[in-house]
């Protein structure tokens, strides 16, 4: 199975928890025969790791200082499309595509319509609990990306039954596609795959 990970977060690009899953669960895909490539943002200069067996390609928007993070994100996921495009060419297919969080949705969803590729979406926060309910233009437009990708998405993975919760309150018609999955428990590994070849099939 050859998965690719898009996330705003990877090691050294830490900003919460996120990046450390991420780097976690690749790993452990690695461990369990998955062939896995992350494509993250780059701090600094773009460039290509292997980061214990994971590819790790690193990417930064044209402009990478903007007025809000919706334009950073939407400058961001084109250098992310235009790097999925160039490693399926290179590679020759990939199985699936684990998006994680907002961010990366536009990206995920142009490379699903592309190359016809599953996509799941992994969310580990919504922005109505980041920003307290508020409801900017800048909120809106995040909760609608947020709504994108579910509606948009072969599978949802949420950390908890509460999360699934929340979503399913949120944005209606999606509930038959959520999954809970524990990071860091006894299954999680299992659970991840589980979820991953049900989307596959």
């Amino acid at each position: 199975m050859r998965v690719v990970i898009l996330s705003w977060e990877y090691p050294p690009h830490i900003v919460g928890e996120m990046a450390w899953y991420v780097r976690e669960l690749a790993k452990r895909l690695i461990e369990r025969e998955v062939e896995v490539y992350v494509l993250t943002y780059a701090p600094l200069d773009e460039r290509v790791d292997v980061d214990e067996g994971v590819v790790v390609k690193r990417v930064k928007p044209p402009i990478n200082v903007t007025t809000n993070i919706v334009i950073w994100s939407l400058l961001f996921t084109t250098k992310l499309q235009a790097a999925a495009a160039d490693l399926i060419y290179d590679i020759g297919h990939i199985d699936l595509i684990d998006a994680h969080e907002w961010i990366t949705v536009d990206a995920a969803l142009a490379i699903k319509d592309r190359f016809d590729v599953p996509f799941v979406y992994t969310i580990h926060s919504l922005e109505k609990h980041r920003s307290a309910n508020s409801a900017t233009p800048l909120n809106i437009a995040i909760e609608s990306t947020e709504e994108l990708g579910c509606r948009e998405a072969d599978c949802i993975v949420v950390n908890s039954e509460w999360m699934r919760r929340e979503v399913e309150a949120k944005i209606s018609g999606v509930r038959d596609k959520i999954s809970v999955v524990r990071p860091y428990t006894e299954y999680w590994l299992d659970d991840v795959i589980d979820v991953y070849q049900s989307t596959i099939l």
